[in-house]
């Protein structure tokens, strides 16, 4: 039997995307466009308990709506999956001897956090093609796939071990701020940073705190 927590999670996350596809509908007596959108994303943890944390390169997949309200603001509403995370490196011999040991690092860790986001981005126009991008992004996580590899391997053998859990559609939420710009009627490129706003740490009490941090770099083409 699912606890209260999960069924409130999954709600949430049904209702989301209920009010993303009724959005949908409402739109169509204003302009609107339907676009599709893909790019690198460069992420990780930042805050409390993250020291030796590193970025890591992944990628974002999506659709959005680009509705025209007024000739100087658009609204954007976004339904992407998003590749997020972190990796650290774990030196053996440091750990060994107390000390760190040039050349020495054993293995790497790649913690790679899964979500499914509905950014709701409003569009500033500076001029017909550059806007400010705005709004706030809520993020669902599918799973958490952990991939260590041992970095001193002699024979060459690829002794990597993967394990991969439910992230049960843990909310995450923050704020999202970027750029548009546009290149033609279709193309356009849109970077943007991404900052939580949801303390991961909740259940440890005190002041400990940390958040999910990601920049994109998106490719959009709009039909």
């Amino acid at each position: 039997m699912k606890t209260r927590p999960e069924l409130t999670i999954k709600r949430l996350f049904f209702h989301s995307l209920l009010l993303f596809i009724l959005f949908s509908s409402l739109v169509s007596a204003q302009e609107t466009r339907f676009g599709v959108k893909a790019g690198p994303s460069y992420s990780s943890i930042v805050g409390d308990l993250t020291d030796g944390l590193k970025f890591r390169f992944s990628g974002h997949l999506g659709v959005f709506l680009e509705v025209d309200l007024s000739y100087k603001f658009k609204f954007q509403p976004e339904l992407v999956y998003s590749s997020q995370g972190f990796q650290f490196s774990s030196d053996l011999a440091s750990i060994q001897t107390g000390a760190p040991v040039a050349g020495e690092n054993d293995f790497r860790t790649n913690v790679q956090l899964n979500y499914l986001t509905i950014p709701l981005i409003g569009k500033f126009a500076l001029n017909e093609n550059i806007t400010v991008d705005f709004g706030p992004q809520f993020g669902f996580l599918l799973n958490q796939v952990t991939i260590i590899k041992n970095l001193d391997e002699i024979d060459g053998t690829d002794l990597a071990r993967r394990t991969s859990i439910s992230g049960d559609f843990q909310l995450d939420y923050g704020a999202a701020v970027g750029l548009g710009i546009r290149l033609n009627d279709n193309f356009s490129l849109s970077p943007r940073a991404y900052i939580g706003l949801r303390n991961r740490l909740n259940g440890l009490g005190g002041n400990v705190q940390n958040y999910n941090a990601a920049i994109q770099l998106s490719v959009d083409y709009l039909f």
